[in-house]
């Protein structure tokens, strides 16, 4: 049955006494409201079903249905969810008192009603229920947003994911066809149009591997190995793949293990290099003379802070049971290139993100090298960082929690 939707807000009192349903009926029509009576449980769901009203006054006492089992049953109903119910009851019933609020009452009225006291009473229970309504259906709203872009995410990592695995088989063959060819007998001009479509397409593959590792990262599909590692080798294999370049440039390319650095550790190697690899290759890749150096430490601690960011612990290391071997070791790339600008610290470790947009024309990239940096090293546990100043170089520095191998710590020499 449609409900009946009066100018005035409805109100429902429910009462077998006569004379109480009067002297409410009074003092909310006083106050504007439009009143309907009901004699008994029964009858008041039933009322409420056709009626839908904006407050509900229910008597403890009555035949066939007291107002506990009215209320609950009322609240079972899906538009009875969150109407206001009051109870009325003597004031110094406190048994009925804690029972309307068992029955999920929204609060009581003590009899005798006062006409005065009930319409304040009654104007505030309604406004506070229609302003939690308000609030409900914001949530409701904000909610079905963040679903919605949630939702947008996961189909754009899916959708970056497959473009990525669908150009790597072509792109990995075009690297192969070339490699072949430049085994081939070529011309000095051939061979340095080889060389170039090899240089090209290895930018175009390492581009291609961001966007499918950020994709796998977006979409939570991106799992951490741990395995026991010699930290000397990973950082002689990180410098020794920018080498050739550094030295082309005339730059001084060196690495820097602490004394104090366990000589082999636990963690995921691969990730680390990949991280490592971005922050050297940035570094190169943006200074054009004097050095760059990769320094590895213990993390330093001041009266229990973390220094990197202001007092907040990193997590422990993920998927690790032996809290006991855990290490805290900072990794820093430091270069003496163009530098960053503070305002833009935060900006550069985005997706898409540069510290100037004329960066991206002048030096190429997607811009999701550090982004990818960013997740991988939150996702191992640790907090990254960048200390820098325009035309005076930058020190990109990170720390993550590692775990001190069981292996033999006499696999390297230390050195400072």
């Amino acid at each position: 049955m449609t409900p009946i939707h009066p100018v005035n807000p409805l109100a429902l009192v429910v009462d077998d006494d006569p004379i109480m349903r009067l002297l409410a009926r009074e003092a909310l029509e006083g106050a504007g409201w439009t009143v309907e009576e009901a004699g008994t449980g029964r009858e008041a769901v039933a009322l409420f079903q056709r009626l839908r009203p904006a407050v509900v006054l229910l008597d403890v006492m009555m035949p066939e249905m007291d107002g506990f089992a009215a209320c609950r049953a009322i609240r079972s109903l899906p538009e009875g969810e969150h109407i206001p119910i009051l109870i009325m009851t003597g004031l110094n019933d406190y048994g009925s008192i804690e029972q309307a609020y068992e029955a999920d009452a929204t609060d009581f009225l003590a009899k005798p009603l006062n006409g005065l006291l009930l319409r304040h009473r009654i104007r505030y229970i309604v406004r506070s229920s229609q302003t939690a309504q308000e609030l409900r259906s914001s949530q409701a709203i904000l909610a079905q947003a963040r679903d919605a872009a949630l939702e947008g995410t996961r189909l754009k990592s899916e959708f970056l994911a497959t473009v990525s695995h669908e150009l790597l088989t072509p792109m990995n063959g075009i690297l192969g066809m070339t490699d072949l060819l430049r085994d081939t007998s070529l011309t000095p001009e051939q061979h340095d149009y080889a060389d170039t479509i090899r240089a090209s397409g290895e930018t175009l593959l390492s581009i291609i591997n961001d966007i499918l590792d950020f994709s796998k990262i977006e979409s939570g599909h991106f799992p951490l190995r741990h395995a026991d590692f010699d930290l000397t080798k990973l950082l002689d294999d990180v410098v020794g793949l920018f080498a050739e370049r550094a030295q082309r440039k005339g730059i001084t390319l060196r690495s820097s293990v602490h004394a104090q650095v366990p000589a082999a550790l636990r963690g995921d190697r691969h990730r680390l290099h990949q991280v490592l690899s971005n922050l050297v290759g940035n570094a190169v890749k943006f200074t054009e003379q004097g050095e760059i150096t990769v320094g590895v430490n213990m993390e330093e601690r001041r009266n229990g802070r973390n220094p990197l960011r202001d007092g907040t612990p990193a997590a422990p290391m993920p998927g690790s049971t032996h809290a006991d071997r855990i290490v805290r070791v900072h990794f820093s790339v430091a270069d003496t290139g163009i530098g960053i600008a503070r305002e833009a610290y935060a900006r550069i470790f985005q997706p898409f993100g540069q510290a100037d947009g004329s960066n991206t024309r002048t030096y190429g990239g997607a811009g999701l090298g550090l982004a990818i940096c960013r997740q991988l090293i939150e996702l191992m546990g640790g907090v990254i960082g960048v200390e820098s100043e325009p035309g005076h170089g930058s020190v990109f520095h990170f720390t993550v929690p590692l775990e001190q191998s069981s292996v033999d710590s006499s696999l390297r020499p230390h050195g400072t």
